[in-house]
């Protein structure tokens, strides 16, 4: 079992995992060859699932499949975001390494979903071809954001996570608002009724939802074809990723009011799901550090509930600074209550990192051994 995980099958080598086997395929070609193409695609797809840690083209088109299914403007934002970016990547001369994995583009695919699914919402009218422009500006700037923030980050073994994203279109739904892109709402003064105890099977159905919402989309169809996505590379991150999102959706319950439609739609949820996930990539899942993870989903609920009102003051969605935020802080613990191994330098997919760790243990103790064999045998 040990040697798949590390040297998978040739089949399971191009689909799970961090499809190393279509990597190494890739790498033998430069971005000058006749294949840019497919090298371009396989970016993008690996910068669509890196969002939620899967370096993985595959689970890209499952969700991107999932993006264009619940809606269109979604996806093509995506892709069109995802472009941008890695065009400015290269202009500005980022290591291929890291455009090939979707490291640049996944601030970018975020912004290319997110503002379509929430400009109606805070603009109050259908998205014009001016907001378009924005989204394509933004995504140039993450890129930007995302190489002085990681290197003042790297300092320190720290991921900028979507801070760049948070950055950019923060800045951006600012800059349309004063740009006057904003209209007065239409029946200001309807009001619904809601019920005041929340219904279980919607807040179950919740759990699910926070998936597809790190996209900003609400959808059975997209939320599952994450899930899927997410295990085709890592069950365990599939299980730690749905254990955080479940953990931020219940602890929602206590920490914010009636009416529960945004715990039940999943809203509440997806912070928790990317902060299990990222303390599950960035550490050797060993029991502590999949505590941390939980502990972590739970720690951010309750800044995401500390942050609303005064992001909902100013008109702003909280978007995923409760996951950076809380992510930093119990990354930056985990590293420091545990040795400094457990930190994982070159991140593929959970499983690998926990069998590489097992596999230097295994040899610091046969070396532990010898040295301790060596002079025993000398004294002889």
């Amino acid at each position: 079992m040990l040697n798949i995980i590390q040297n998978p099958p040739f089949v399971l080598a191009w689909v799970t995992g961090d499809a190393s086997a279509a990597k190494d395929a890739l790498s033998k070609f430069t971005w000058r060859s006749p294949i840019v193409v497919v090298k371009v695609v396989d970016s993008v797809l690996r910068g669509v699932a890196q969002v939620v840690f899967v370096n993985n083209p595959l689970s890209g088109s499952l969700i991107l499949l999932g993006l264009f299914l619940s809606d269109f403007r979604c996806g093509s934002g995506a892709l069109l975001c995802s472009l941008s970016a890695i065009t400015v990547a290269k202009v500005m001369g980022i290591p291929n390494s890291i455009i090939e994995a979707g490291l640049t583009n996944f601030n970018a695919v975020l912004v290319g979903t997110v503002i379509p699914a929430l400009y109606p919402v805070f603009f109050h009218q259908p998205l014009s071809l001016p907001v378009w422009g924005y989204m394509i500006v933004s995504s140039v700037f993450s890129v930007c954001v995302l190489g002085g923030l990681g290197r003042i980050l790297d300092a320190h073994t720290l991921p900028a996570f979507t801070l760049p994203f948070n950055l950019v279109t923060f800045m951006a739904f600012v800059s349309m608002r004063e740009a006057g892109y904003e209209i007065e709402p239409l029946n200001v003064n309807q009001t619904h009724e809601y019920p005041v105890d929340p219904t279980w099977n919607q807040v179950w159905l919740g759990t699910l939802l926070s998936a597809g919402q790190v996209w900003g989309v609400e959808s059975v169809w997209c939320s599952t074809l994450v899930m899927v996505a997410v295990f085709i590379s890592s069950p365990l991150l599939t299980l730690l990723t749905y254990t955080g999102a479940t953990v931020a959706t219940f602890t929602a319950l206590v920490v914010s009011s009636a009416p529960y439609t945004l715990v039940e739609a999943g809203v509440w949820g997806y912070n928790g799901f990317l902060s299990a996930g990222a303390i599950t990539f960035f550490m050797v899942p060993t029991p502590r550090t999949l505590l941390l993870a939980v502990i972590n989903a739970f720690f951010t609920t309750f800044i995401h509930s500390s942050l609303s009102p005064i992001f909902a003051s100013v008109q702003l969605p909280v978007l995923t600074i409760p996951f950076c935020l809380s992510s930093l802080i119990f990354l930056s613990l985990a590293m420091s209550v545990g040795p400094a191994s457990l930190r994982v330098s070159s991140p593929s997919f959970p499983e690998r990192h926990l069998v590489l760790y097992a596999q230097k243990l295994s040899n610091e103790k046969k070396t532990q051994e010898i040295a301790t064999t060596v002079p025993e045998i000398s004294r002889l």
